[in-house]
């Protein structure tokens, strides 16, 4: 190869990789952009029940936002949403 040749190759290499890193960044502030700030969206309903012990929770981020999580209950251990406290299945205190 003529030296001409090999400098106009690695110079437009580095213009193909000038040209990949620009329309990384545009699309990355493109991508920014059209993201919905937290208090535009609602929170997205809850995922379909488990049928173990416990329940589902909206709870409020740090950041503003809200998510769902399970709470889960072990056995024998009851929070103020249940009403009754006695014990059910397999996991019995004796009496």
């Amino acid at each position: 190869m003529t030296p001409g040749t090999v400098n106009f190759l690695i110079g437009a290499a580095f213009v193909a990789l000038l040209a990949l890193a620009i329309a990384t960044v545009i699309l990355g502030v493109l991508a920014t952009l059209r993201m919905p700030h937290p208090g535009e969206r609602a929170a997205t309903p809850p995922p379909p029940p488990i049928t173990r012990h416990g329940r589902w929770e909206l709870r409020q981020l740090p950041d503003g936002t809200a998510e769902y999580a399970w709470i889960a209950r072990q056995a024998g251990h009851y929070g103020p949403e249940t009403h009754n406290p006695t014990p059910q299945g397999r996991h019995r205190i004796p009496a």
